[in-house]
Formats: C-alpha cells, structure tokens, sequence
C-alpha cells in the first residue's frame, strides 16, 4: 500500500472512497467493498489533520486510531492507496464546486468516486451528493452511495461516536463487533513501578496519552509489537492488561499494564511502540486486602485470558501484513 500525503493522481481504474474515516469501522469498510466492486484498485482518501481539530479542537474527539494503526488497517482491508489530505481552514472555506474540481477532478483524477449517503463537502457543507454527482459527470467520474449500516438488531446505524461510548463503558467486546476488530491502543513501553514482576507477573507499562482509553478494568488482551525497528517486529501474544491506579498499593496514576501469557520479555520491550488489543472485559479494578488476595485474583484473571486466547479470540486482532512493508502496494 502507497501512503500519499499531498494531492497526486491516482493510478488509472481507482475507486476512491472519499470521508473522515475515524475509526475504519463496518460503516467505512462498507464503501471499501463497493469501492472494490466498481474497479481493480481502491483507494481510501482522507484528511490529515481531522477536520474536527482544525474547525472546532475544543469539541473534537479523540480519535479511535493513531496514524500508524489506520495505516495498517487500510493495508489489511486491501487499500492500495492512503490519501491524507492536508486539511486547512482554506481547504473547509472552499466552494463545493471549487472542491469537486480542484481535489477530485484535477488532483485525484479517479475513474469512480464512493461516499456514504450523509456525505458533505465545501464551505458550509453546502454540496451533497446530487451536487457531486452533477459535479463529477462531465469528468466521467461515476459516483456510487452507500446507505448507513445498521447495528445488528438495532435501528442505529453504526457510528465512531457509538464506538466511543461503547469503549469509554468498558463495553469493548460490542466495540469489536462495530469495528470488525478488537479495539485496540497503541503506545511506547516505559519503566513503571516493577510491582509485577514482584509479584510473579511482568507487565509492559504501555505509555499512551492521546488514546481513547476504556473504562478502568481488567481485560483479556492481546499484546503485539508494531515497531519495526525492533526484532520483534509482528510478535502477537495473548495477554491479561490491567488499566487503573493500582489501589491496593495506592492509589497511583492511571496506567496500562499488560502481562504477555506464556513469555517474560525481560526489559526487550522498553522503548518499543506497541499495540494492546482490548478482547474482553474481565472485571472491575478493585482493593483488595493484602498481597496474597491481589496474588490469588490475578491468578484467576490470567487464567481466564488464556481461556479467551485458547478459544480463537485472537483471530480478531489485525496481525501487520507479512510480506510487504506500508509504502509498497499491489498497485505500485
């Protein structure tokens, strides 16, 4: 996959997928399979930084992915090119018909265009989709609408604010199923207090402030290096993390500590970027009375993540591709 990050022309027969994208999730892969359907090679066009942050940063979320995680995720999901447009004040005050133009018609120049039916685009918001439509024909760009994807069994449709919801309640399990993946944070491994390999358990103490953090629990995991300068590059191990301020001991600040099943890492992962994949929520943070009661509940967690691990559940983590590196595609 080809990360473009400034307006070029796509190669011929390219169907873009034109939106926000926070969080790549059932909506958004919705017009990556349309888009596959209309020609042979697809590309995922977005904006860089969101618009939220530029037009309105006291009200803008926080996003569901790093840069590096929606890169990896385009890869998986069979993108050949990653566009991030360089958003600006003067890229939102365009005219819609200046916009359709200049990025689509002129820059991006692609043989299809595919957006969700709540598409808006220019100053304002102004255009919809009947303005690009009308737009893009004397271009010969087709254009195709996708309809909102619903939740299973709800009149919702799905949506990154629902997914934050769901992941600020803990509810993680339900924000996997919206994704089509295990919702999962990615961070530097730091030096923390050593209180795990204390007690028999070593943990990476993952260090990740802008993420979108879950509610306070224990969790089944999984925990993967993403880094390519380390050797371990691609390692994936099921675990047990624990997000919260060690009352027992405490209370301390708020951490991600996460022990890997089955391997003691000794201090290789320090300095590493990592990626912690939340499966299932296990049970709230608590106090316990002394060291040996804290001993005996995490003995009963770790079993239950490798009852989790055992059951296939990390066949729901994206593993990063194995024979080509991000800036290679099958287009190139």
């Amino acid at each position: 996959m080809k990360v473009l990050r400034q307006l070029a022309a796509l190669p011929p027969d390219t169907a873009a997928c034109i939106g926000a994208f926070d969080g790549l999730h059932l909506g958004h892969q919705a017009l990556l399979q349309r888009a596959a359907e209309l020609r042979p090679r697809i590309a995922l066009v977005t904006f860089d930084p969101h618009p939220a942050r530029v037009l309105a940063p006291e009200r803008a979320p926080v996003l569901l992915q790093s840069g590096g995680q929606r890169e990896r995720v385009c890869a998986h999901l069979g993108v050949d090119h990653l566009v991030l447009l360089p958003f600006s004040r003067q890229m939102a005050a365009m005219e819609p018909e200046r916009f359709a133009q200049a990025i689509l018609i002129d820059g991006l120049r692609p043989a299809a265009v595919v957006v969700g039916e709540d598409f808006r685009f220019g100053a304002g918001r102004r255009g919809g989709t009947d303005e690009l439509r009308d737009l893009l024909a004397p271009a010969a760009i087709d254009l195709a609408i996708v309809g909102e994807i619903l939740i299973p069994g709800s009149p919702r449709k799905i949506g990154s604010s629902g997914i934050r919801a769901a992941i600020r309640a803990g509810e993680v399990a339900e924000a996997a199923a919206l994704l089509g993946r295990c919702y999962a944070v990615e961070g530097e491994v730091v030096h923390g207090a050593g209180r795990g390999r204390g007690l028999g358990v070593p943990t990476a103490n993952v260090a990740c402030p802008d993420a979108l953090l879950p509610r306070p629990g224990v969790y089944a995991a999984a925990l993967q290096v993403v880094d390519r300068r380390s050797d371990l590059y691609g390692e994936l191990w099921p675990a047990a993390a624990n997000l919260g301020q060690s009352p027992t001991f405490g209370p301390g600040e708020l951490a991600l500590e996460v022990h890997a099943l089955g391997v003691d890492l000794g201090e290789r992962l320090y300095g590493v970027e990592v990626e912690v994949a939340f499966i299932e929520r296990l049970r709230d943070e608590q106090r316990f009375a002394d060291v040996d009661a804290l001993k005996a509940a995490i003995a009963g967690d770790l079993a239950a993540a490798r009852a989790i691990a055992d059951a296939g559940r990390l066949a729901t983590i994206w593993r990063p591709p194995a024979d080509e590196s991000l800036d290679r595609g099958r287009s190139a």
